[in-house]
């Protein structure tokens, strides 16, 4: 009996060690990175890859897309592998062309022109989408994300939901990240896009910017699933957790750190 108890204590035990999330406490690293995977839920072989990787990288669903549900079905079905989820909501771009753009077209947008409870409306039905999220980040929304009314119609929305917002910043004149923390949710913005250029040295040479960066203050990057980008990071995060450079669930970095 105490050979089996034995036995069955040492389990958890190496499946952590062989099998579990690489981390370092938020006071011992080095350098401290939240690693957000955008576009989640219109394919799964570069996500089952992406969240098969031993570090907590957080992943934004869009509500549209053809796998939004299987792809939370998977990042909650290992309780012991914890992942944050965001809605990746669809906002107005600059080029509206670009709404209707091949998988474009299965998502509604949010439009500067709907009004605000009309924009309250459609983010409560994206949110229905992805019911796992505890944020929201926009999918694309140049335009959108520069109108102070839009935004705060969409901040109303959420900060009754408890949610937390984050910028992805896909224009220098968005006001996101202002309106949202105005209305009392935790809120960040992104910092470095890691496949902004495409290629395995680009990417690999974006990530090791943020790595710099994150050893002088808490870096937010944003990523898509790619073969090149799963090669990256299934390459250099070990690299880097040996070096003391920390990934942490997006969460984590705006409750306290951000």
């Amino acid at each position: 009996m105490q050979r089996a108890a034995d036995i069955a204590a040492e389990a958890p035990k190496r499946w952590r060690r062989e099998h579990g999330d690489l981390g370092i406490p938020w006071d011992d690293a080095e350098g401290h990175l939240a690693i957000i995977i955008d576009d989640s839920g219109r394919e799964l072989h570069q996500f089952d890859q992406l969240l098969s990787l031993r570090f907590p990288l957080t992943f934004a669903v869009l509500p549209g897309s053809v796998f939004a549900a299987g792809t939370q079905v998977r990042l909650q079905v290992d309780t012991r592998r914890y992942r944050d989820i965001l809605l990746h909501l669809p906002m107005e771009p600059l080029e509206t062309a670009q709404m209707q753009d091949g998988a474009e077209a299965d998502e509604t947008f949010l439009l500067v022109d709907d009004g605000p409870q009309t924009i309250r409306n459609k983010t409560a039905a994206a949110l229905a989408q992805v019911p796992t999220a505890i944020g929201v980040n926009n999918h694309m929304g140049s335009r959108l994300t520069a109108d102070r009314p839009a935004m705060q119609a969409v901040m109303a929305e959420l900060h009754g939901r408890g949610l937390f917002f984050l910028d992805s910043r896909t224009s220098a004149e968005t006001v996101a990240a202002d309106v949202a923390a105005e209305a009392g949710l935790r809120a960040g913005s992104r910092h470095i896009f890691l496949d902004h250029e495409p290629g395995l040295e680009a990417i690999s040479a974006a990530l090791e910017q943020a790595a710099v960066r994150a050893r002088v203050e808490p870096t937010v990057v944003i990523a898509h699933p790619s073969t090149e980008v799963v090669q990256v990071l299934r390459e250099r995060l070990p690299q880097l957790h040996a070096d003391g450079i920390a990934v942490y669930p997006l969460s984590q970095l705006l409750a306290d750190h951000s």
